[in-house]
């Protein structure tokens, strides 16, 4: 299989990439002419064959064109509440491959951490383009602004399911539908009463994820994972 790069503009006959990707090829991965390479963009995966390498521009002629089969079907949008050190960087890297097309980062009055420099918001970017590439998708999600609790559902497509550990009667399984569905995942400190009541009254569902009680990078990763098997049945 060949090495896979997301591009932003259309893939024509004769492509030119320069950058940190036309580095990659040469100096990294030390492709030279005559290797092939695939580029993705909007779902579509583009093979093309490299004519001339250099670490500051490497040109390639397009040979075939195709949709992306791993790209998911359903749109899967996933409230992330901003986590300590790396662990946000870590469910956005599991998320992307299991397929998540929007990624939605809030505070709460809980929340630990309350902010997100703009250098870390560009490395998520970077995180989720990267994790896109390895799972073969078609489209790299979106990382938004952060969102206020207050602001939060404005944001989100429905219907919108919350994960709270105090549910007991609705589990996820049984209130995943689609082919739109968002997912809010709590903070490190969990949820308030008012902002539970908040969420019902813009017609969010609190949903369980099971008998034990997760960490919110762990809570993330399973809800996903179980919607994605439901939503892609």
């Amino acid at each position: 299989m060949s090495h896979r790069f997301f591009v932003e503009t259309d893939v024509d006959d004769q492509i030119v990439l320069a950058g940190e990707q036309a580095h990659q090829i040469a100096n990294v991965l030390r492709l030279s002419s005559g290797d092939q390479i695939t580029l993705v963009r909007s779902g579509i995966e583009s093979l093309v064959v490299l004519e001339s390498v250099d670490a500051s521009e490497v040109r390639g002629r397009c040979v075939s064109k195709r949709s992306v089969d791993a790209e998911p079907r359903v749109h899967l949008t996933l409230a992330l509440p901003i986590l300590r050190g790396d662990r946000t960087e870590e469910v956005i890297e599991a998320v992307t491959q299991l397929g998540v097309s929007r990624i939605v980062p809030f505070v709460s009055s809980r929340s630990v951490v309350r902010s997100l420099a703009k250098a870390k918001r560009e490395r998520w970017a970077r995180v989720a383009r990267e994790a896109a590439e390895t799972a073969r998708r078609g489209r790299v999600p979106a990382i938004e602004a952060v969102h206020d609790w207050a602001r939060l559902f404005d944001a989100l497509d429905a219907p919108i399911l919350v994960a709270w550990e105090s549910e007991v009667l609705v589990k996820l399984q049984d209130a995943v539908s689609g082919p739109r569905l968002s997912l809010v995942i709590g903070p490190e400190g969990g949820l308030a009463a008012d902002e539970v009541a908040r969420a019902r009254e813009r017609a969010a569902v609190t949903v369980s994820l099971g008998p034990r009680n997760l960490r919110s990078e762990t809570a993330a990763v399973a809800a996903v994972a179980q919607a994605m098997a439901i939503l892609e049945r």
